[in-house]
């Protein structure tokens, strides 16, 4: 299916901004995913070559069962239970999650996890369509019949940072532009293509792994001034153009935080462009093995809970190289 340009979408509104709904049908329910095809999930399968795996999710309970109380105002860590029982002479161990919040660790954002203020949820949905009943829309679930399993690209700002001489910290609301990005991938001989998902680390989950105290946990994710992705109509127009399947990142919010109304955010092209958002991915080991051998691309897959009306989930996710 031909894709229009970022500069020929509809702009219906006052906002300036584009919106994307009907480019991959009337029904579609999967946006940005759709630019992974057979071909681009073929191709990415050959990048396989050392048999090497790299998980890319933290811990259910991490971040939030590592910080204080109320660092999230409503999502908290799961509360695991272990039952034991005996079954004709076996010894039998189950167990029990209660308090899951699918987006409470490594995860995606669904589509229908925002809304635009004006128009309503990603290709038209209504409120009342959102239900995680029968026919429900844009649950994950869509996600997981489609199949995520593409090729990642890795962008290190950290280290392209520190190749540059220029500052850069996971926290202090600092940004990377469109022209960062395209920078930083230039200088590993890396092109991003159509189908491709973005993996972005900001360096955020290696400086809560390292933190010496549970306040210093809490204060890197209490305080909300994550440094990240810029959100404005260069960097919509860069990932749409660029054909990217989703963005994923190490950083809490993807984009640089907090946001502010009335301004373009990513978690808006959500609902704008149907832009695939991943959040608390662990890059750390898959970003050391890059800069070892230069190569900065990986078959990524992720398997999300097949949760009818899932407004996100965790990501399993994984990358081989």
């Amino acid at each position: 299916m031909s894709v229009p340009a970022f500069a020929d979408l509809p702009r219906p509104d006052a906002t300036g901004l584009p919106l994307a709904w009907g480019v991959w049908g009337a029904e579609d329910q999967l946006g940005t995913l759709n630019n992974i095809d057979a071909e681009t999930t073929a191709a990415a399968a050959a990048l396989v070559r050392r048999g090497l795996r790299f998980n890319l999710n933290l811990p259910l309970h991490v971040p939030l069962g590592e910080v204080g109380p109320l660092a999230h105002r409503h999502r908290t860590a799961p509360a695991q239970t272990l039952i034991c029982a005996s079954l004709a002479g076996l010894t039998v161990r189950d167990d029990r999650v209660d308090g899951l919040y699918p987006q409470g660790s490594t995860q995606w954002d669904g589509l229908c996890h925002i809304g635009d203020p004006i128009h309503g949820f990603y290709n038209g949905v209504r409120p009342e369509e959102i239900t995680q009943r029968e026919g429900t829309k844009l649950g994950i679930e869509h996600y997981v019949r489609f199949g995520i399993a593409t090729r990642g690209v890795m962008v290190d700002l950290p280290r392209y940072f520190a190749r540059i001489g220029r500052a850069w910290s996971s926290m202090g609301s600092l940004t990377a532009s469109a022209a960062d990005l395209v920078a930083a991938l230039e200088q590993t001989g890396t092109v991003l293509g159509r189908g491709d998902v973005l993996l972005v680390r900001t360096g955020w989950v290696e400086a809560f792994r390292a933190a010496q105290d549970g306040a210093e946990r809490d204060a890197l994710f209490r305080n909300r001034t994550y440094s990240g992705l810029a959100a404005d109509s260069a960097m919509w127009e860069f990932l749409w153009d660029s054909g990217v399947a989703a963005v994923a990142s190490d950083c809490v919010t993807v984009e640089t935080w907090p946001i502010h109304e009335g301004k373009p955010s990513l978690h808006l092209a959500i609902a704008r462009l149907g832009l695939v958002l991943g959040e608390l991915f662990d890059l750390d080991s898959l970003a050391e093995e890059c800069a070892r051998s230069g190569v900065q691309t990986c078959f990524f897959v992720s398997s999300p809970l097949n949760l009818r009306g899932g407004v996100g989930s965790p990501a399993n996710a994984m990358a081989m190289v």
